[in-house]
């Protein structure tokens, strides 16, 4: 009689957890979600013998985990910038360690090298980079009226005259249709890169954020190893061997990935910067800044680094055409580039997606995250099908009909 007597328990306690999510869902404005999330505990807890209760007891704790890290991501945000810079540079730190060095010292080095060249950059190439930044957006206006004039002037209308289009009616649609939106266009691409210089500025001015950082990075890059072993002993014993298997698996993919980017957007950046400026580009420093950054999106980043350029390259005088061209082929040639020689040598091809499953991870992460969503989609989409292929690769074939 007391197996029916636990199964009948068992229904009545799952009925009420659903329950009690319901009424946690209508009065979300009063209850806590740590009132709500321990209640469900509380009430499954003498019930965790079975299966459905504990993934309902994780499931719990994963979604009051998610909307904990949400509420607090501003606060946060010191700890996951220092925690990602110990991740990528901790290859770097184990290679020293190994040839001698204490852990602390090698740690301490590779902070005082990095936050020194981060020192030099904001001395030194952030201020003439907002200067000629906002150069490009004041000049916007200026762009728009020239390209409109050059229409006005030219041999347009008569062009459109010879097919029976009436000069005076084009004249007035270039003048109150075209013309604005030729200016909005241009204003509202500066205005976005201009948002997005302006957000990475002002992360930098939080004094606060760049105290605490430092010493964050240093204690979580000499204690990496010792904090990797910590995180392993709290997952059950089971599923240790599942777990040491995706870590692996993630760091196979993201770290090779976000390491190779990176130093592949630093090197695009400065050759955009040095051929800019030999092409006779304005404002190049601020154009390879741009290309750097926008690198880590394929494709999108080229289009936008290639259109601003050639829009600045008209507004830079002199052989206007010649520097388009340039301009053109420099972009080109570094895309080439990237594909033959920098890609495959340096992010490797872990990373490697088919080009239509690249754009529409673009498209989806960069609806829902905007901007950081279309930074972060290659790699995640990578990960995704790694583990997808992982996943049917292990799995048992089926045995084969009689």
């Amino acid at each position: 009689m007391s197996k029916p007597l636990n199964t009948s328990w068992t229904i009545v306690a799952a009925i009420v957890a659903l329950l009690l999510a319901a009424l946690g869902y209508t009065v979300n404005v009063i209850v806590s979600p740590f009132l709500l999330t321990g209640a469900i505990l509380y009430l499954l807890y003498p019930l965790r013998s079975a299966e459905w209760a504990r993934r309902l007891m994780w499931l719990s704790g994963f979604v009051f985990l998610a909307w904990f890290v949400y509420s607090l991501l501003g606060l946060l945000t010191p700890f996951l910038i220092a925690l990602l810079l110990a991740y990528i540079l901790n290859p770097l730190v184990t290679r020293v360690e190994g040839r001698g060095f204490p852990r602390w010292a090698s740690s301490l080095v590779v902070v005082l090298l990095m936050f020194s060249v981060v020192a030099l950059i904001v001395l030194f190439v952030v201020p003439p980079a907002a200067q000629q930044f906002q150069e490009i957006i004041s000049g916007a206006a200026a762009i728009a009226q020239d390209v409109t004039t050059r229409l006005k002037t030219g041999k347009l209308f008569d062009f459109l005259g010879s097919y029976g289009v009436d000069a005076a009616r084009a004249q007035s649609f270039i003048a109150e249709q075209l013309s604005p939106r030729i200016e909005n266009i241009l204003g509202t691409l500066f205005a976005a890169l201009l948002g997005l210089v302006t957000s990475v500025s002002s992360l930098a001015l939080h004094l606060i954020n760049v105290v605490i950082i430092p010493f964050l990075f240093f204690y979580l890059l000499k204690d990496f190893p010792l904090l990797l072993e910590q995180g392993r002993r709290l997952v059950p014993l089971r599923s240790r061997t599942g777990v040491d298997q995706f870590a692996r698996r993630l760091d196979e993919v993201l770290g090779q990935y976000f390491r190779g980017a990176i130093i592949v957007a630093v090197i695009q950046g400065l050759i955009a910067t040095i051929g800019l400026t030999a092409i006779g580009v304005n404002f190049p420093l601020v154009l390879g800044i741009m290309t750097g950054i926008l690198d880590f999106i394929p494709y999108v980043g080229l289009l936008t680094s290639l259109v601003v350029s050639c829009v600045v390259a008209l507004m830079s005088g002199g052989a206007v055409t010649g520097k388009v061209a340039g301009v053109i082929i420099l972009f080109l040639s570094q895309k080439l580039l990237e594909a033959a020689v920098l890609g495959p040598r340096i992010v490797g091809t872990k990373v490697g997606l088919h080009p239509v499953l690249l754009i529409l991870s673009l498209l989806v992460f960069g609806y829902f995250l905007g901007f950081v969503g279309m930074l972060v989609a290659v790699p995640i989409t990578a990960l995704l099908v790694a583990l997808i292929n992982d996943r049917l690769a292990t799995r048992e074939p089926r045995p084969e009909r009689a």
